[in-house]
């Protein structure tokens, strides 16, 4: 093994440009530290204990980088072993994924065009671009100086793209990709849909409609809302904006039909009788004009045309599902009021109806709370600190300036209350999330900064009215992000003062958008053992409070406060699966319903279903146990998760890859009906889940419904959360609206594959065809994932394919990238020499380019 490691360093070595371990022995007195260049490799994933790889600090300035004076500050996502490192320098973990790199006397001047390598090793495993060390920046007698980021390696050797030694699953190339795709093919427009998601029932009639600059949107009692958004979204396709009429009498009609379920609602486009859209309610009638659009030509929306055909056509329709969520996480890392706004408009389009507002973790709280100014100003700030008094430390890169997105930023009241009568406005409820008693450190952090400065001012009793940290607690724990100091001390008043204080904000500020507050999620997950053990509060608390006999029992005396403070404002709990079973600890292993929840409501979000973890049928064992659950599995339905291996594809994959057709399959009824592979890539044999806990008819009723999850740890740049929620979004759509498709009740395992094929193919050519091309303009255009294009060559022939069938495919022969005026693939064509390939979307984005024959 040695030797394969020093082998493949030297390789790694060459791909940078770089010699082994060269130094030089000269100084300068005016050191260059902003022209050092950093590169980074990846050197070996096939190890018993993470993974090693290759800092390489290059002077690529004038003057010496001398061998001392300074501090090198950086964010890692995998924990570097700071016991392993080589004896020029020291390595500090300094919480989370933060780290300080110092030398020692053992480090050597470096000249100007010479470099020190230096070898590290990391836990975990690293086969992706986006896990590189980000955020470098030199501290220097007290002065930040910033670095560019670092430059990766490229991964080819197996021990850099394999996970780990047991891993099946190999990085894709063009050829792969094109065998992937073979089964695909492209459909006439006559037999793709034309709505996401997929209607009960759809009834095509002869003729067609048109709508022009004459139409009249008449509606009944109730729906003007729903007649101003349709009037709005008719403008952006056709120039002219309808007139509103209260009524009946209009060439467009909504109305409400009591007898319809609740969000249910009918389509009718008849070319003598006009448009009308009935619904349940005003949902109900709202989700029918999200319908209307998406039969409106997609073009319509790049090129707006007075007057648009629409075919004759009868729609039945109501959602499978009552929760249909999307969970947005801008704690991590900030995304704006104008990206939130963004998202639940596109949510709305495609009928989705909860909104889950990661507004509060460890690196960030997101939302101001007037009477703790606090928590925005220190705990929604990052920047370089070392006691943290005025803004949390940097964290995923964000970087050493404090007020920099994405790591620092929040939402003032004005705007948080926007945004929720922006969702109300499109049937969408919030449920915000803030996160305790774990991933509380930016809280924690901000109270202990209000409480020293209080302090300063000879205020205890108000110093310490809010504070969410015993001062005597010498617990040792370390959460699994790393930390040691991001839980709430659970056994103190003060910590729920702040929760009522902080809950009491939240339902005034719904109250003031006349919105109800029906769920708070308060997280409650990940909360590592060894909290609160050596805690004299604590020790006191289980001492004198009746029911309580050991320091494990604090977290359900803290879901119990929790419960009662909810509930006497009228809101339920809800949490990830760790408030609804019996050890709450993130400790290994399936886990087992607790009863003692069930009849306070508490609806847990059940996140932790990784195929071969052997906790999949978590969230059917909560359901059948009387729990309301919402399926969020994370093996299935996490979008921060990378579509697939290839290193450039961003993204983590601790529980697997997840592209399209995963989240597509599916099924919150019947999880393992298609289950294919564990996490390792492993065929998942017949009978693997036959004792598996299946949902009883009691059970069913208790599934709310799915949620996707986007986690922000890796949406280090504005638009990334495009590129991850995006086709993905419309796939979580359909099977929340359609939980249930026809070819999942086929028994026969060899007809059921054949049909699902046959669905799958039709669904990704109504993404090609149509939502992708209306994606690239409706809302001002969505930076979704293009596929990569799969190829090969066969005698001089070019074979080519994608897996969204009809997407436009370029190529050229000449080692040139392929752009909007190359050669468009489209059918088997002769070439010669190497061809490069890509696919491009309508508006002339192209995405990653292929090469094959090289």
């Amino acid at each position: 093994m040695i030797c394969n490691w020093w082998t493949t360093t030297r390789r790694v070595l060459g791909l940078l440009g770089l010699a082994a371990f060269p130094v030089a022995a000269q100084q300068a007195s005016h050191p260059p530290f902003s022209d050092v260049d950093l590169s980074w490799a990846v050197v070996d994933n096939i190890t018993a204990d993470g993974f090693r790889f290759l800092l390489t600090l290059e002077n690529d300035g004038e003057q010496p980088l001398p061998p001392a004076g300074w501090e090198l500050y950086f964010n890692m996502l995998g924990t570097v072993d700071t016991a392993r490192v080589p004896p020029s320098i020291r390595v500090t973990h300094l919480g989370g994924d933060f780290f300080r790199l110092s030398p020692t006397d053992a480090f050597p001047t470096l000249a100007p065009a010479r470099h020190i390598v230096l070898p590290l090793s990391a836990s975990g495993s690293a086969i992706k671009n986006s896990q590189a060390p980000r955020g470098f920046y030199f501290v220097v007698s007290g002065q930040v100086i910033p670095l560019r980021e670092v430059r990766v390696a490229p991964f080819t050797d197996s021990a850099q793209t394999m996970r780990w030694p047991q891993d099946r699953l190999r990085m894709p190339t063009a050829a792969s990709r094109y065998h992937d795709n073979r089964a695909l093919t492209t459909l006439d427009p006559s037999a793709v849909g034309r709505i996401v998601p997929t209607p009960v029932r759809v009834e095509p009639m002869q003729g067609s409609w048109t709508l022009n600059a004459a139409a009249t949107i008449a509606y009944t009692a109730g729906l003007e809302r729903e007649a101003n958004h349709l009037a709005d979204a008719l403008a952006q396709v056709t120039g002219e904006r309808p007139q509103l009429a209260p009524g009946t009498q209009g060439s467009i009609v909504l109305r409400t039909d009591e007898r319809r379920p609740t969000e249910g609602y009918s389509l009718t486009i008849d070319p003598q009788g006009g448009l009308e859209i009935s619904g349940g309610s005003a949902a109900g009638v709202f989700y029918g004009v999200q319908s209307l659009r998406a039969l409106l030509p997609a073009g319509a929306y790049a090129t707006p045309r007075s007057s648009l055909s629409i075919p004759a056509v009868r729609v039945e329709d109501v959602p499978g599902l009552l929760h249909r969520g999307m969970h947005f996480d801008v704690a991590r890392n900030f995304q704006s009021a104008e990206a939130v706004r963004k998202l639940l408009d596109l949510m709305a389009f495609y009928k989705l109806n909860r909104f889950h507002f990661h507004l509060t973790d460890d690196e960030g709280w997101r939302v101001a709370i007037d009477a703790l100014p606090e928590l925005t100003s220190v705990g929604g700030r990052r920047g370089h600190t070392l006691d943290e008094r005025d803004h949390l430390h940097p964290a995923y890169g964000s970087g050493p300036i404090p007020d920099g997105a994405p790591g620092s930023g929040h939402f003032t009241r004005e705007q948080f209350v926007d945004l929720l009568r922006h969702a109300a406005e499109r049937h969408i409820e919030v449920i915000p999330e803030v996160d305790l008693p774990g991933h509380a450190r930016a809280a924690i952090v901000a109270m202990e900064s209000r409480y020293h400065r209080l302090s300063a001012e000879g205020r205890a009793q108000a110093a310490n009215a809010f504070r969410l940290r015993d001062p005597g607690d010498l617990s040792s724990y370390r959460s699994v992000q790393g930390y040691d100091d991001n839980v709430a001390n659970v056994c103190i008043e003060s910590t729920y003062r702040f929760i009522e204080t902080v809950v009491d904000e939240l339902v005034a500020m719904y109250r003031e958008a006349d919105v109800p507050l029906r769920l708070v999620h308060i997280g409650g997950d990940e909360v590592p053992e060894g909290v609160w053990q050596r805690s004299p509060a604590c020790q006191t608390l289980v001492a004198e409070e009746p029911g309580l006999s050991e320091i494990p029992e604090l977290f359900d005396y803290f879901l119990r406060r929790m419960a009662d403070i909810l509930g006497s404002r009228g809101v339920k709990l809800a949490g990830w699966e760790e408030v609804a079973v019996e050890n709450r600890f993130h400790t290994p292993g399936p886990k087992q319903p607790s009863a003692e929840f069930v009849s306070k409501g508490f609806v847990p979000f059940v996140w932790n279903a990784v195929w071969g973890w052997g906790g999949e049928d978590l969230g059917y064992r909560l359901a059948n146990a009387g729990y309301e659950v919402v399926l969020s599995n994370a093996g299935n339905l996490y979008f921060d998760l990378a579509y697939d291996n290839d290193p450039e594809e961003p993204g983590f994959y601790w529980a697997g890859f997840i592209d399209a057709r995963k989240a597509w399959e599916f099924l919150p009824f019947d999880l393992f009906r298609t289950a294919r592979r564990d996490i390792a890539g492993n065929a998942i044999p017949d009978g693997r889940y036959d004792n598996a806990a299946r949902l009883t008819a009691e059970g069913k009723l208790n599934v709310l419904g799915m949620q996707g999850q986007l986690w922000s740890e890796t949406l280090v740049e504005p638009s990334r959360w495009e590129y991850m929620a995006f086709p993905r979004l419309l796939v979580l759509a359909e099977r929340a609206w359609v939980p249930e498709p026809a070819w999942s009740l086929i028994d026969d395992r060899a007809q059921r594959e054949g049909e699902l094929l046959a669905a799958w193919n039709e669904f990704v050519n109504r993404l090609a065809q149509r939502e992708l091309p209306r994606l690239d303009y409706l809302h001002g255009g969505i930076g979704y994932r293009l596929p990569v294009p799969g190829a090969v060559l066969e005698e001089g022939i070019l074979y080519a394919n994608v897996e969204y069938p009809g997407m436009t495919i370029r190529y050229t022969t000449d080692g040139s990238e392929p752009t909007t005026s190359s050669p468009q693939y489209t059918s088997p064509v002769q070439v010669s020499g190497p061809v490069s390939l890509r696919v491009f979307d309508t508006r002339g984005r192209g995405g990653r380019t292929v090469v094959v024959g090289s």
